[in-house]
């Protein structure tokens, strides 16, 4: 019988140990969120906090059920206040942060893999809430609500106002830096923000090159309005990157030029299609292209040489012909002209 009584002195001392240097409506809060009674458990730790604001245990316990109630703002703000009250505490605060902040990440990459956008959304949502440092939380939101707004433009706001904090929030020592880069460049095309799209696109480059297709991604918004030497900016940019890595090819080189040529800048034009031409001697679109360049650029020897040059592998193409006639013409050979034009109608008519 003194055992016993010895046993319960002894747990009555340790609770004592734990609760004695708390306030009344702390323990009930610690309590109350021991047992699930999150509700009741914000009731006494805000109690307690109208006694002593400076109570870092009533912080924390504030921050256990705000975790259990869904309420991640809240709770990442009671464990922040928590630790700073209490260093002690910092610890465990982070433990919770850390925890809250994952399960809601991962929450959200299954929505997103089950194809639920929105259900992602509201999950990335409560991932920067659970912890606003981490920079992935904000990338992976900012990804969401960028695909989102493909199909409803009511997310743009969104989009733009989440890429700029994800941007203030990201440093070059990031892991996720590089894809902060491309996805933020992209987003600021979309937005209209040219300057410091190409600042983004810059970075990304050079910290890896190998992005040069990202970089011809956002070109290719540009070309699609026309906006020709815009668009060029972006695959000169592209073209410098895939030097750096050997992944120059024919059609990056022929795109280039055919932009140039519509941006009406001659000597680039002609720079990239002999550039192409070198990769592809043989190739017919690049020759034409080139071709079409010289005489454009006025350089009626060059045209007339690259037009006989054209047609002798290309005889059948009846604007080879056309063109290597006006080429004629601008030197004076009206001869050879007349026969390059009447080649041309030849085959206009046989095409008929």
């Amino acid at each position: 019988m003194r055992k016993i009584t010895a046993i319960v002195a002894i747990v009555v001392v340790s609770l004592f140990a734990i609760y004695g240097c708390k306030s009344v409506e702390t323990t009930s809060a610690v309590l109350h969120n021991e047992h699930g009674q999150y509700e009741k458990a914000i009731e006494m730790s805000k109690k307690a906090l109208e006694k002593n604001p400076n109570d870092a245990e009533a912080h924390f316990q504030l921050g256990v059920s705000y975790s259990y109630t869904g309420d991640m703002a809240n709770a990442y703000k009671e464990f922040m206040t928590a630790a700073r009250l209490d260093p002690g505490k910092t610890a465990d605060a982070e433990t919770d942060i850390k925890s809250n902040w994952a399960k809601h990440f991962n929450n959200g990459l299954a929505e997103v893999q089950a194809e639920n956008l929105a259900g992602g959304a509201h999950e990335f949502e409560l991932t920067t809430e659970a912890d606003p440092r981490q920079v992935k939380g904000w990338l992976n939101l900012t990804k969401v609500y960028n695909n989102l707004a493909q199909n409803d433009t009511t997310y743009l706001p969104k989009v733009y106002e989440t890429v700029d904090t994800l941007l203030a929030k990201t440093t070059e020592k990031d892991e996720s830096y590089v894809s902060v880069l491309s996805l933020s460049g992209g987003i600021m095309v979309k937005r209209g923000m040219n300057d410091e799209a190409q600042k983004l696109f810059e970075k990304l480059l050079l910290v890896d090159p190998t992005k040069f297709e990202d970089v011809e991604r956002a070109a290719n918004v540009y070309l699609a309005k026309r906006e020709w030497i815009t668009g060029a900016t972006y695959l000169q940019m592209a073209m410098e990157a895939r030097k750096k890595t050997n992944a120059e090819d024919f059609e990056s080189y022929y795109n280039l030029g055919a932009v140039y040529f519509n941006a009406k800048n001659c000597p680039k034009a002609i720079e990239m299609y002999l550039a192409a031409i070198d990769l592809d001697p043989e190739n017919r679109q690049g020759n034409y292209g080139l071709l079409l360049a010289y005489y454009s650029c006025e350089m009626y020897d060059d045209a007339a040489l690259q037009g006989q040059k054209y047609i002798e592998k290309n005889a059948d193409d009846p604007n080879g012909w056309r063109i290597l006639s006006l080429s004629y013409g601008k030197k004076g050979m009206k001869l050879k002209a007349e026969e390059a034009a009447k080649k041309y109608q030849e085959l206009q008519e046989l095409s008929k």
